[in-house]
């Protein structure tokens, strides 16, 4: 049995034959022979002065692998040096965390765990210079559009998307930066050719208290005095967009008794307006949409209550809703359920107040035609039989078999209602043989009698209203022929200081 070889066989230069060597003589040739006939490292190759022997390229190896080789340090490229590598590229920012499993065990303490870990990864922030598309955007640029709890279904949501087209923000200000109103607006008209927008909003929009402060409506001449203020203190009207750009707004036409203004701005992008519906109705689910001036979009759910307004507030024509609007949502639209235009709303707590679409149209329809509005003025405050409280309505009923209508609450001095002999606490029980008695439907139907004024000539013009009175103190009811008048006297200009 051959013995076993101890290692690596290892030659010198000079040395003679060992066991398994050549029996060819010593010497360097035959130690160069005795090399030759073995597989040597490239080193040893080297040591025995073989390389010329080997050829280039040619693997060399043998059972001794040799000294170990070091490898080379790659040397970052320096400033200004030729020939040297190019800049490496800026290090990779290091991937998010992977959101962890759902637990299998299904145990609360892992469920919790699992839930903070995963909030934690969810919290933390992008890389530097990522890009993030807003198809996947975690939190919204703006504030929240619309809540889940407020906006029921799909349905709704979809409906209100849709809407939010036409409405747009509306702030204003006077020329130091100060500014006067922030609000929404409803498009009522974009016209394609000349790309002119006409949009309605609140009049608060360029008025304190009534007055005017841009007294430079469009279409109406103005005098000296005008003139002087309107220089020193002409209002910037700004329409916020829903593409988030911003038009220059001009004012139209505004009438403080209704709180309306009319704007006119020139939008390159287009706009879609508002379908106006009908008026709304007591009970009546409806959603006050807003814009404010950074364009985001604002969107609540209400009802309309079955309530008169305080009784510090002469518009009693308005309605009432259940829920707050935002505070730009002065001026915006409430929409019902199919998307039409219900309302205009305005700002007012406990619960906000909404103008009739109806009456909305009227004025708007007047001022086209006319350029101004005919508001009837009845001088008298109403409050409707079925606004009151149920145990106030028994009694009446079971005192004076009154079961509807108007209950005039004030009278004012020397007042059309006064010379005809009208008091309070009587009951209008009809007006030319109608008895709708929501307080919005009357002003609409007194509003439209003012056509004949708009077309006649004569200031004095007045239209005879048949009114059927309940008296409760001679428990009696007669007929009344009251002459309604009409103004079209829209505003104040207020001097500023």
């Amino acid at each position: 049995m051959p013995p076993k070889r101890g290692g690596t066989m290892k030659t010198t230069a000079g040395a003679t034959g060992t066991a398994g060597a050549s029996p060819v003589g010593g010497g360097p040739a035959g130690d160069a022979s005795a090399a030759a006939g073995r597989r040597v490292t490239r080193l040893r190759s080297r040591e025995l002065g073989l390389e010329a022997t080997t050829g280039a390229g040619e693997d060399v190896a043998s059972d001794d692998p040799g000294p170990a080789r070091k490898k080379g340090k790659v040397q970052p490229a320096t400033k200004g040096a030729k020939g040297k590598a190019a800049r490496a590229d800026p290090p990779t920012p290091p991937p998010r965390p992977r959101l962890p499993p759902y637990p299998k065990s299904g145990d609360p303490m892992d469920v919790l765990k699992w839930d903070t870990e995963f909030r934690r990864i969810c919290a933390l922030p992008e890389p530097a210079g990522t890009v993030i598309p807003c198809t996947v955007r975690r939190k919204p640029t703006g504030p929240r559009t619309v809540s889940v709890t407020d906006i029921a279904s799909v349905a709704d949501n979809s409906m209100i998307r849709k809407a939010s087209r036409s409405v747009v923000g509306i702030s204003s200000r006077i020329p130091d930066g100060k500014e006067i109103m922030q609000c929404s607006g409803i498009v009522v008209d974009w016209n394609k050719t000349s790309r002119l927008a006409t949009i309605v909003t609140c009049s608060a929009a360029v008025c304190f208290d009534g007055a005017l402060v841009h007294p430079n409506p469009k279409d109406r001449k103005q005098n000296v005095v005008e003139q002087e203020i309107f220089r020193k203190h002409k209002v910037v009207l700004l329409v916020h967009l829903p593409n988030r750009s911003t038009a220059e707004g001009q004012l139209l036409f505004f009438n403080a008794h209704y709180r309306i203004a009319l704007l006119e701005a020139l939008v390159d992008s287009p706009l879609e307006p508002a379908n106006f519906g009908s008026s709304p109705k007591f009970g009546q689910k409806v959603f006050p949409l807003a814009r404010d001036k950074k364009s985001s979009f604002f969107a609540r759910s209400g009802t309309v209550l079955l309530q008169d307004p305080p009784f510090f507030l002469k518009y009693k024509y308005w309605l009432s809703l259940s829920s707050a609007i935002e505070l730009c949502g002065t001026g915006g639209p409430a929409i019902d359920g199919r998307g039409d235009v219900a309302g205009m709303t305005f700002g007012r707590l406990p619960n906000p107040d909404v103008l009739s679409i109806s009456i909305l149209q009227t004025c708007i329809d007047m001022w086209r035609r006319f350029s101004r509005i005919a508001r009837p003025f009845l001088r008298m405050d109403l409050i409707a039989f079925q606004t009151l409280d149920i145990s106030h309505q028994e009694e009446i009923e079971s005192e004076h078999g009154i079961t509807d209508g108007f209950i005039v609450d004030l009278v004012r001095h020397d007042s059309t209602a006064g010379r005809v002999g009208i008091s309070r606490g009587d009951v209008i029980v009809s007006y030319n043989g109608l008895r709708d008695f929501t307080l919005h439907t009357f002003e609409e139907y007194l509003l439209n009698l003012g056509w004949g004024f708009l077309e006649s000539t004569d200031p004095s013009w007045t239209i005879n209203l048949e009114l059927e009175i309940y008296d409760p103190v001679r428990r009696t009811i007669r007929g009344v022929t009251f002459p309604l008048g009409f103004s079209d006297i829209c505003e104040d200009v207020l001097v500023l200081p």
